[in-house]
């Protein structure tokens, strides 16, 4: 791999992704916290290698297929962790991991076939609203986390996150994540057909 600036950036949301795991389900208080600073992070460097990479020139094939990768990689750990929570259901999960790992598939069997596949419009907007989704419910957790001398913020956070206003966005993001998935089928038809 060339370990250009942006392709450093990308491999290490791969590392960071299992530290956020292990910490956002410990029992400590400041475990919890620290994931979510570590989360944050992560979530940086993908703005961060994208600019590297076009600011300096440093766009490799390699990145272009690690990226996307890391994003899912993050992204799938902050779904586990909210399934371990019993905060998501398992299906949701199942189906999210499923499409984006599928998609992944997808792409590099158009590559092998010289074919790359674009990102959709609607693909983009998915990615975006996953974010919005994660960092709101790690929102609530970190405020479930800070001491106060009224115990009913802390709780009440809590609360949230097992409320309707956190599992309905959930369900839509899980139901728009399916729509994404049948557009990418029905985009690229061709995937499925036995090459000549």
């Amino acid at each position: 791999m060339t370990l250009t600036l942006a392709n450093i950036l990308t491999v290490s949301r791969l590392f960071l992704a299992p530290i956020f795991l292990v910490l956002i389900l410990s029992d400590d208080a400041t475990g919890v916290i620290a994931s979510i600073v570590i989360f944050c992070i992560a979530a940086l460097t993908d703005w961060l290698d994208g600019f590297s990479a076009r600011a300096y020139g440093q766009v490799t094939e390699q990145g272009e297929f690690l990226d996307p990768l890391a994003d899912k990689v993050l992204t799938t750990s902050a779904f586990v962790a909210f399934y371990i929570l019993d905060i998501m259901p398992l299906w949701m999960v199942l189906v999210i991991v499923i499409r984006d790992f599928g998609v992944t598939a997808m792409r590099i069997a158009a590559d092998q076939r010289g074919t790359p596949m674009k990102t959709s419009w609607h693909a983009k907007v998915k990615t975006f609203f996953q974010m919005v989704v994660i960092f709101y419910v790690l929102g609530l957790l970190w405020l479930a986390q800070q001491p106060s001398g009224d115990e009913k913020y802390p709780m009440l956070a809590q609360d949230l996150v097992h409320s309707e206003l956190t599992s309905v966005p959930l369900l839509a993001l899980t139901l728009f994540t399916i729509w994404t998935a049948v557009e990418y089928v029905l985009g690229n038809r061709q995937l499925f057909r036995k090459a000549p």
